[in-house]
């Protein structure tokens, strides 16, 4: 099997593998940039902490305390509930990565092509890897341009917020724009304060909602079946329960073990309706943050340090100006900024990602846009769906991609599922 990225989905399906078939072989193509660890768990910063409890975070469905173990012979005094630092979860998967004894190919996956129901992945410097079966397990890519600029780029504009260097190179006192206020600029505005920044930050997004917070003590479940007909009915079920007195955490787990059904059942013009409604209603309330991250939110605001704005770019110019407009005016603002740094999120329009794997594979006919541009057509296995509607044999991804059909699909517990059901289907050779 030759698996296609080497980042949480890639080392996850390679435990997977090696205990499903301890003899058969897998071949990790890995670029190279964040072995093992993605854009996720490769930051060097220790104030980036997981938005999920440690005794959630095991690599393996079958033993759920294999990472707090590993965790406390490191940091002592840790419990299930700790937000571990996501820079020792990286070191985690790596330790993972080794114990699979997969093979690890350096280089960057740049092609495929398939003779006799063999997949030969061809790498940027003329080397192909040749197997049964193939994974495209590419993680989140950096965000797309929201502004759309060209090549007429300001030099202070970053657009990838996870490129090396992003927090670093400016004066202390400098002022900041965050494009979005998502978990993205939550890390940014944390990765700036701990490389001695003290500028004002400014934050900018169509909601102006920040994520919310975890709560500081586990709540007792909620044993409740939604009504989630529509995305309208599953809105009126959410408020109806925190009516009844319900904490909105509570009602949000809930609905957590339901989600992926529930997005099945929508048709196609229900789930746009949600993406344009709820969805960020959804993900800021879904996508925590740490209490400890909370805390640390919370006091930039209250040292007016951080400023949340509701509202969305116009332009920019200069060295560099930026006019943006406010929600609910007719008048545009002007602020002065040292750095203005895309905080969207990952990009997910497969449309539009313009990696050479992914545009050859378009062109192919093997990988296909979802409608909605969450990621790319799939089956209820992984597989991908080719141009002509039908399953492409031996074709598979996981993680960030399979969003369309499964909604969640992002959060180490998902992965990890996922690649211990594809790594049994593979060995099982019912592919």
């Amino acid at each position: 099997m030759a698996v296609v990225g080497a980042g949480a989905s890639g080392v996850l399906l390679a435990a997977h593998y090696r205990h499903a078939t301890p003899s058969g072989r897998l071949a990790l193509i890995d670029a190279g940039a964040r072995a093992a660890r993605g854009l996720a768990y490769g930051t060097p910063y220790g104030a980036h902490l997981l938005n999920v409890p440690a005794a959630r975070m095991s690599a393996f469905d079958g033993d759920p305390g294999h990472f707090l173990r590993w965790l406390q012979k490191r940091v002592p005094d840790v419990d299930g509930r700790t937000f571990a630092p996501r820079k020792l979860f990286g070191d985690y998967l790596h330790e993972v990565l080794q114990e699979s004894g997969a093979d690890r190919v350096g280089g960057t996956a740049v092609g495929v092509t398939r003779v006799d129901d063999r997949w030969s992945v061809h790498l940027h410097d003329g080397r192909i890897i040749t197997a049964r079966s193939l994974v495209l397990a590419l993680g989140n890519l950096p965000p797309a341009d929201p502004l759309r600029l060209g090549p007429e780029v300001p030099a202070a504009y970053l657009r990838d917020p996870w490129a090396p260097g992003a927090a670093v190179g400016l004066d202390r006192e400098a002022s900041v724009l965050m494009i979005g206020s998502g978990l993205t600029m939550v890390d940014l505005a944390l990765a700036l304060r701990q490389e001695g920044h003290r500028g004002v930050i400014h934050a900018i997004s169509r909601s102006g909602r920040l994520p919310q917070a975890h709560a500081s003590q586990p709540l007792p479940a909620l044993e409740v079946s939604p009504e989630t007909a529509t995305p309208a009915k599953a809105l009126r079920w959410i408020r109806a329960q925190y009516g009844r007195g319900w904490d909105w955490q509570q009602v949000i787990d809930a609905m957590r073990p339901h989600t992926t059904a529930i997005w099945q059942r929508w048709t196609l013009a229900q789930r746009g309706t949600f993406l344009r409604h709820g969805r960020n209603l959804w993900d800021v309330h879904r996508h925590r943050m740490a209490p400890e991250v909370a805390a640390a939110v919370e006091e930039l605001q209250r040292q007016k340090v951080l400023h949340v704005h509701r509202g969305r770019i116009v332009a920019l110019s200069g060295d560099i100006d930026v006019r943006w407009r406010p929600f609910g005016s007719d008048r545009d603002d002007v602020m002065r900024v040292a750095r203005v740094i895309n905080c969207t999120g990952p990009a997910t329009d497969y449309e539009r990602v313009d990696l050479p794997l992914a545009m050859q594979m378009r062109r192919a006919g093997w990988l296909v846009p979802d409608k909605l541009r969450l990621g790319v057509e799939t089956d209820a296995d992984g597989m991908l769906i080719g141009a002509g509607g039908k399953p492409v044999k031996g074709l598979y991804t996981m993680g960030p991609l399979r969003r369309p059909s499964l909604w969640e699909s992002t959060a180490i517990p998902d992965i990890r599922t996922q690649a211990a059901a594809l790594a049994s289907k593979l060995v099982a050779g019912s592919w």
